[in-house]
């Protein structure tokens, strides 16, 4: 490369030469005004390292252009006769002292969103790609869903959210709307878009995941013994919402947080829900302390089963009690009792939930019921026998 009777070089500029040198550009004119370069030598380790971008015009005073992160980058030639000279420098296990220009990127804000179930929801991002290159087409796709090797699938081709998705795309910013909101609709989603040159496409990942909620009512107690209820979602909603509590259907007035407190159980009793203000038709299932059960009687085989049945949101649990003399004793638990033959007495249950209990009316039995019962069936067991005349 040199000759003999060459100038005489330090060795430090010839080492960065030679670094230089081995460095094989592919300069593509893309346009008019657009040069397109591709860095040849590899990054190694993969994804570890970051391209620094130079011109010569005509003279070995460089110009810095930028890095990237990719071995191929586009920007637009300061020379009419596109004659310049590029050259790359491949950065290997390192990182750049400033955030690359010459690269590609999507930003989501937010990265996470929390949408109520029913709702609509906005997906929002924007984009910026290598100077000279315009944006053709874009898209949005899950995430989970995008197979190695092949091009990933629209989400507005999907039949689960046909007429349910919109887009809306300005110079550099892209929305994505999905509407009716489902618990299917729980994914990462991910914004793609393509440009003119066949190689100018990207896609921002990871991207932005949603979250789909509904709202429930739960309950807890307070030191006080004060019931609090609490209007809650698996995920956090946006823009600090308002809420609004009902009582028996009608609203409770001045309570706008997420959470209510019960003082009094004979002026607070009722059935309770929550909304969001602006979805309250969305509203949360309402909860109420268990109505006074009621008993029934079934016999089966010369048993008899007690059965009780409260109506509450939630479900409630059953505790049974049998009153001897002056004596009560839990019995059993669960909504059903079977009794043997000769457990007469007095019987009653209660039904418990969180916001809670009730007690049904008494329920007698006498040995005198379960002998009619068991009559027959001794009966025969004594014809066979010969006890009986």
């Amino acid at each position: 490369m040199f000759s003999q009777s060459s100038v005489n070089i330090p060795a430090a500029l010839i080492l960065i030469l030679l670094a230089v040198l081995q460095v094989k550009v592919d300069c593509k004119p893309a346009g008019q005004t657009v040069v397109k370069q591709t860095c040849s030598t590899p990054c190694w380790p993969e994804g570890n390292c970051y391209y620094s971008w130079y011109r010569y015009p005509g003279s070995w005073n460089r110009e810095i252009i930028g890095c990237s992160y990719g071995a191929t980058v586009w920007f637009i030639s300061t020379s009419s006769s596109d004659q310049d000279r590029y050259y790359c420098e491949v950065q290997n296990g390192a990182a750049p002292q400033q955030k690359c220009k010459l690269d590609w990127a999507v930003i989501y804000t937010p990265g996470r969103v929390c949408g109520l179930k029913g709702s609509s929801v906005d997906l929002s991002c924007s984009y910026k790609h290598p100077e000279g290159l315009t944006v053709k087409r874009s898209l949005w796709y899950i995430e989970s869903q995008w197979k190695f090797g092949a091009e990933p699938e629209d989400v507005r081709r999907s039949d689960q959210y046909e007429g349910r998705v919109q887009y809306s795309r300005t110079l550099n910013s892209s929305r994505m709307t999905i509407t009716d909101l489902r618990e299917s609709d729980a994914h990462t989603y991910s914004f793609r878009f393509y440009t003119e040159d066949p190689d100018g496409r990207y896609s921002g990942r990871p991207g932005v995941t949603l979250s789909v909620t509904d709202l429930k009512v739960t309950v807890s107690d307070t030191d006080g013994g004060v019931k609090k209820l609490t209007c809650s979602s698996t995920c956090t909603l946006p823009n600090n919402p308002t809420y609004i509590w009902y009582r028996n259907g009608q609203p409770v007035s001045d309570q706008n947080r997420n959470e209510l407190e019960l003082r009094d159980r004979t002026v607070d009793a009722g059935s309770y829900s929550c909304a969001v203000k602006g979805y309250e038709e969305l509203g949360s299932p309402a909860v109420y302390s268990p109505r006074p059960p009621s008993v029934s009687e079934t016999e089966v085989n010369g048993s008899v089963t007690l059965v009780c049945v409260s109506d509450s949101t939630p479900a409630s649990s059953y505790t049974w009690f049998r009153k001897t003399g002056g004596n009560i004793t839990q019995f059993g638990e669960g909504a059903s009792l079977t009794l043997a033959a000769g457990a007469d007495g007095v019987f009653y249950c209660t039904a418990e939930n969180p916001y809670g209990s009730s007690t049904s009316s008494e329920w007698t039995l006498t040995s005198g019921v379960l002998w009619d019962v068991m009559l027959p069936f001794y009966q025969t067991i004594s014809q066979k026998s010969g006890l009986l005349c």
